[in-house]
């Protein structure tokens, strides 16, 4: 039977390969349906079969034939890699099918928001976010976004940012009252609050945060920051230490809470933290490097210097 099988996969991957897709597809389907077929003669199968239900426009079969390739070889290159072109094909082909069923819904112009915003163009897309909440007020997450856009559009534009601010503000006060659960609303509130010299209200926006979402690490390290500079540091230990916990790799979350240790007096706790933060930073400076060297050939500090 294993023998028989595999003559139809050579067949359906040949016919794959001659883009006689309508007639591979049942072969290719058989063979995956036999428990005899090996895995490794299956993954040819299967990346054959991808390939034909995408050019067939038949995505339920793609995404099957991924799924497998997905659990049999989780990391390897090449099927990741595949997986990149399915998933960014099958977006494109979505949102151009979504445009043309129904082109006066909301979500064609949030579609065309996000595609604005993809590609940096902040305005346009907050234009475009705008037109959606004139026609859908409630839909929630989107003064969110709005705020958030504001926030990159001040960043950008310096001390005449000003304004941006302040309406970010009230988009994410306009998030809460539409979703009080929004814990990332309540944190861009505290970075606000914090922008402009407010410590109690960035202190009580953080704290409404992590109350939302307990596990929101930089809501967490933003608090025990903001009780630490503010004088409260018993305080700042338990909200540092956690973040520490959630985020062992962050140096900086080391170094708050070795602040924190070291003015309460607890200097052995403080030793150790600033040591953690001394080795995840080199561990980090170590990956850059490698990284670096990956892409370009050369470390950075192998670069001779004109």
């Amino acid at each position: 039977m294993a023998a028989g099988a595999f003559a139809q996969e050579t067949s359906g991957v040949d016919l794959a390969m001659q883009g006689r897709c309508e007639e591979a597809m049942p072969k290719l389907d058989h063979v995956m349906l036999d428990p005899a077929i090996p895995d490794a003669d299956k993954r040819q199968t299967s990346t054959a079969g991808v390939r034909c239900s995408m050019l067939l426009n038949q995505q339920t079969d793609a995404m099957s034939f991924l799924a497998w390739l997905q659990q049999h070889y989780p990391e390897d290159p090449e099927v990741l890699f595949l997986a990149v072109h399915v998933f960014s094909e099958l977006s494109d082909r979505n949102a151009q099918h979504l445009m043309h069923a129904a082109p006066e819904s909301p979500f064609v112009v949030q579609l065309n928001a996000e595609n604005f915003e993809k590609h940096g163009e902040i305005p346009k897309a907050i234009a475009e976010y705008r037109i959606l909440l004139q026609r859908s007020p409630d839909m929630p997450g989107i003064h969110y976004r709005v705020g958030g856009l504001l926030m990159l559009h001040a960043a950008s534009a310096g001390a005449s940012g000003s304004g941006a601010l302040s309406e970010a503000q009230k988009e994410f006060e306009a998030e809460l009252k539409l979703n009080p659960q929004n814990a990332s609303a309540e944190y861009y509130l505290g970075e606000l609050a914090a922008q402009q010299n407010h410590p109690a209200e960035a202190i009580a926006d953080y704290k409404r945060a992590v109350a939302i979402y307990p596990a929101f690490a930089d809501a967490l390290a933003k608090l025990g920051r903001a009780l630490l500079d503010s004088g409260s540091t018993a305080d700042a230990i338990a909200p540092l230490e956690k973040c520490v916990s959630l985020r062992p790799e962050n140096p900086a979350f080391h170094l708050a809470l070795a602040t924190a240790y070291q003015r309460s007096g607890r200097k052995a706790d403080a030793a150790r933290e600033f040591a953690l933060q001394k080795s995840t930073s080199e561990s980090i400076n170590q990956n850059t490097k490698a990284l670096h060297k990956t892409v370009s050939g050369v470390a950075p500090d192998e670069t001779k210097q004109p």
